[in-house]
């Protein structure tokens, strides 16, 4: 008797490239393994950034500031020599003597009803009217002044720049709002829009640290320098008026929180905080400078 043999049904191959696994699964794999990589390459390119932002010339960087500073078309920017003057001796007076100062800083003075200072590329000073209305003591004022020349020193709004620049250039490359870029001045348009917001923590503290240290230098005490931050705490969002002015530290920290590590920094130093204030010039927050200067004669 023959015995028949055991029939084994052969399997079918599927015909072309097909993978065993669901085409979703597949493209959650390459999504994702896309995002790793732009994420790293960002990340790098961000330490790149941060190192070339310290190693540019200074004759780059007034380019760049320059250029930047031409793309904001300030209409409100007042041509106020005396106040400017005032402004740019108390701000040259409080630069660390031991630095070497790069670029000659650029006071502009900007007629705003919003508390403003901020110090960009190339040595760039923005002061607002306000900013002059609200604080109460020149201690005051140089205290804010200190603080963005801080910033400066510590090359934060190139290194903010740069990561800025980073951030479009990717943009641009995915195709993200590149109809709305209109080119290289939508590029440094958006840039200097981008640059002022995202100082660090750790940025804020060095530009805090450097801002008192270099106040008491000047004054030989810190007393009165902290009293804006103070006043802000007790007021900060009641009314409409504290809230234009505590715009400007939305991305600073919070009053009661850089108070309290200025005042331990000091003590630690040794820094006197019980000196007395000294008064602002009456003409300097005054709208109308000609009646204000006749005034301060009679």
């Amino acid at each position: 008797m023959i015995k028949k043999p055991n029939y084994v049904e052969r399997k079918t191959i599927p015909e072309g490239n097909v993978t065993p696994h669901s085409p979703l699964i597949n493209f959650a794999y390459l999504l994702g393994t896309v995002v790793l990589v732009s994420v790293l390459i960002f990340i790098a390119l961000g330490f790149v950034a941060d190192w070339l932002a310290v190693r540019i010339s200074p004759e780059t960087e007034n380019k760049m500031g320059d250029m930047l500073y031409h793309t904001l078309s300030i209409e409100q920017e007042i041509h106020d020599e005396k106040r400017i003057e005032y402004l740019e001796n108390l701000l040259n007076s409080l630069s660390d003597p031991t630095e070497t100062p790069r670029l000659p800083l650029k006071i502009h003075l900007i007629d705003s009803d919003i508390v403003n200072a901020a110090i960009m590329v190339g040595g760039h000073v923005f002061i607002h009217t306000a900013l002059l209305e609200e604080v109460a003591s020149e201690n005051e004022l140089a205290y804010v002044l200190a603080h963005e020349l801080g910033h400066f020193q510590n090359y934060d709004p190139s290194k903010s720049l740069g990561r800025s620049l980073v951030f479009i250039m990717l943009s641009m490359a995915l195709g993200i709002g590149t109809s709305q870029s209109g080119g290289v001045p939508g590029i440094v348009h958006q840039t200097e829009k981008l640059t002022g917001l995202s100082y660090s923590r750790k940025q804020e503290k060095r530009a805090d640290f450097y801002g008192l240290s270099q106040t008491v230098s000047y004054y030989g005490h810190g007393g009165h320098c902290l009293d804006f931050f103070k006043r802000l705490k007790e007021g900060d969002g009641k009314t409409e008026h504290w809230a234009k002015v505590s715009s400007y530290f939305s991305s600073h920290p919070h009053s009661k929180e850089r108070i309290t590590y200025l005042e331990q920094e000091a003590a630690e130093n040794g820094w006197d905080m019980l000196g007395e204030a000294k008064p602002l010039p009456k003409w300097l927050h005054c709208p109308n400078m000609e009646q204000c200067i006749s005034d301060v004669e009679d």
